[in-house]
Protein backbone atom coordinates (compact mmCIF):
# COMPACT_ATOMS: atom_id res chain seq x y z
CA UNK A 1 0.00 0.00 0.00
CA UNK A 2 2.88 2.34 0.70
CA UNK A 3 4.12 2.03 -2.89
CA UNK A 4 0.71 2.51 -4.52
CA UNK A 5 0.74 6.26 -3.84
CA UNK A 6 4.17 6.56 -5.44
CA UNK A 7 2.75 5.32 -8.76
CA UNK A 8 1.28 8.78 -9.35
CA UNK A 9 4.66 10.49 -8.93
CA UNK A 10 6.01 11.26 -12.37
CA UNK A 11 2.85 10.13 -14.15
CA UNK A 12 1.63 12.29 -17.05
CA UNK A 13 -1.62 13.77 -15.72
CA UNK A 14 -3.32 16.65 -17.58
CA UNK A 15 -3.58 19.88 -15.58
CA UNK A 16 -7.40 19.87 -15.68
CA UNK A 17 -7.44 16.38 -14.21
CA UNK A 18 -4.97 17.29 -11.45
CA UNK A 19 -7.45 19.69 -9.85
CA UNK A 20 -10.25 17.11 -10.09
CA UNK A 21 -7.99 14.46 -8.60
CA UNK A 22 -7.18 16.74 -5.67
CA UNK A 23 -10.61 16.46 -4.06
CA UNK A 24 -11.46 12.96 -5.22
CA UNK A 25 -7.93 11.80 -4.62
CA UNK A 26 -8.01 12.63 -0.93
CA UNK A 27 -11.33 10.85 -0.46
CA UNK A 28 -10.17 7.84 -2.47
CA UNK A 29 -6.92 7.66 -0.49
CA UNK A 30 -8.84 7.65 2.78
CA UNK A 31 -11.05 4.82 1.58
CA UNK A 32 -8.11 2.90 0.09
CA UNK A 33 -5.92 3.15 3.18
CA UNK A 34 -8.75 2.26 5.56
CA UNK A 35 -10.64 -0.46 3.70
CA UNK A 36 -7.75 -2.35 2.12
CA UNK A 37 -6.19 -3.42 5.44
CA UNK A 38 -9.60 -4.47 6.73
CA UNK A 39 -10.29 -6.57 3.61
CA UNK A 40 -6.82 -8.13 3.75
CA UNK A 41 -7.19 -8.92 7.45
CA UNK A 42 -10.54 -10.61 6.82
CA UNK A 43 -9.16 -12.75 3.99
CA UNK A 44 -6.00 -13.66 5.88
CA UNK A 45 -7.97 -14.22 9.07
CA UNK A 46 -10.16 -16.76 7.30
CA UNK A 47 -7.05 -18.67 6.25
CA UNK A 48 -5.56 -18.47 9.72
CA UNK A 49 -8.71 -20.06 11.15
CA UNK A 50 -8.27 -23.12 8.94
CA UNK A 51 -6.25 -26.03 10.30
CA UNK A 52 -2.71 -26.38 9.02
CA UNK A 53 0.26 -24.06 8.67
CA UNK A 54 -0.54 -20.45 7.85
CA UNK A 55 2.93 -19.45 6.64
CA UNK A 56 2.56 -20.76 3.05
CA UNK A 57 -0.67 -18.89 2.34
CA UNK A 58 0.64 -15.73 3.99
CA UNK A 59 3.75 -15.97 1.79
CA UNK A 60 1.64 -16.29 -1.38
CA UNK A 61 -0.62 -13.37 -0.46
CA UNK A 62 2.23 -11.08 0.57
CA UNK A 63 4.17 -11.87 -2.61
CA UNK A 64 1.14 -11.07 -4.76
CA UNK A 65 0.31 -7.86 -2.88
CA UNK A 66 3.90 -6.68 -3.15
CA UNK A 67 3.96 -7.37 -6.90
CA UNK A 68 0.85 -5.32 -7.76
CA UNK A 69 2.58 -1.89 -7.82
CA UNK A 70 5.48 -3.38 -9.78
CA UNK A 71 2.99 -4.76 -12.32
CA UNK A 72 1.19 -1.43 -12.71
CA UNK A 73 4.25 0.85 -12.88
CA UNK A 74 5.32 0.18 -16.52
CA UNK A 75 1.81 0.69 -17.92
CA UNK A 76 0.48 3.40 -15.63
CA UNK A 77 0.70 6.18 -18.23
CA UNK A 78 -1.20 4.07 -20.78
CA UNK A 79 -3.89 3.32 -18.21
CA UNK A 80 -4.15 6.98 -17.15
CA UNK A 81 -4.33 8.17 -20.77
CA UNK A 82 -7.24 5.80 -21.47
CA UNK A 83 -8.97 6.74 -18.22
CA UNK A 84 -8.77 10.47 -18.93
CA UNK A 85 -9.97 9.94 -22.51
CA UNK A 86 -13.01 8.14 -21.15
CA UNK A 87 -13.60 10.94 -18.65
CA UNK A 88 -13.51 13.57 -21.42
CA UNK A 89 -15.98 11.62 -23.57
CA UNK A 90 -18.26 9.53 -21.32
CA UNK A 91 -20.60 8.67 -24.21
CA UNK A 92 -17.88 6.87 -26.14
CA UNK A 93 -17.55 3.13 -25.96
CA UNK A 94 -15.44 1.97 -23.00
CA UNK A 95 -12.32 0.31 -24.27
CA UNK A 96 -9.70 -1.63 -22.42
CA UNK A 97 -6.03 -1.34 -23.13
CA UNK A 98 -5.20 -4.91 -24.12
CA UNK A 99 -1.46 -4.38 -23.77
CA UNK A 100 -1.83 -3.19 -20.17
CA UNK A 101 -4.20 -6.04 -19.39
CA UNK A 102 -1.89 -8.65 -20.88
CA UNK A 103 1.14 -7.17 -19.11
CA UNK A 104 -0.49 -6.99 -15.66
CA UNK A 105 -2.13 -10.43 -15.87
CA UNK A 106 1.00 -12.03 -17.32
CA UNK A 107 3.34 -10.43 -14.79
CA UNK A 108 1.16 -11.35 -11.81
CA UNK A 109 0.75 -14.89 -13.14
CA UNK A 110 4.52 -15.27 -13.36
CA UNK A 111 4.93 -13.89 -9.85
CA UNK A 112 2.37 -16.34 -8.49
CA UNK A 113 3.98 -19.25 -10.36
CA UNK A 114 7.42 -18.27 -9.05
CA UNK A 115 6.06 -17.97 -5.50
CA UNK A 116 4.38 -21.38 -5.73
CA UNK A 117 7.56 -22.92 -7.15
CA UNK A 118 9.59 -21.36 -4.33
CA UNK A 119 7.07 -22.59 -1.79
CA UNK A 120 7.15 -26.12 -3.21
CA UNK A 121 10.91 -26.29 -2.64
CA UNK A 122 10.49 -25.72 1.11
CA UNK A 123 9.79 -28.48 3.61
CA UNK A 124 6.24 -27.15 4.11
CA UNK A 125 5.58 -27.31 0.36
CA UNK A 126 6.97 -30.80 -0.02
CA UNK A 127 4.48 -32.14 2.50
CA UNK A 128 1.51 -31.33 0.25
Amino acid sequence: MATMSSLIAGAKIPEAARSALGLHGRQAKRVFYRLTPVAVLIVLGLYLLQPGPAAPILFLYSTTFAAIPIAIFPVRNRMLRLYFAQQRNPDAENKTDWLSTVWICGFLSLVILAAVAALLTTPAGMQH
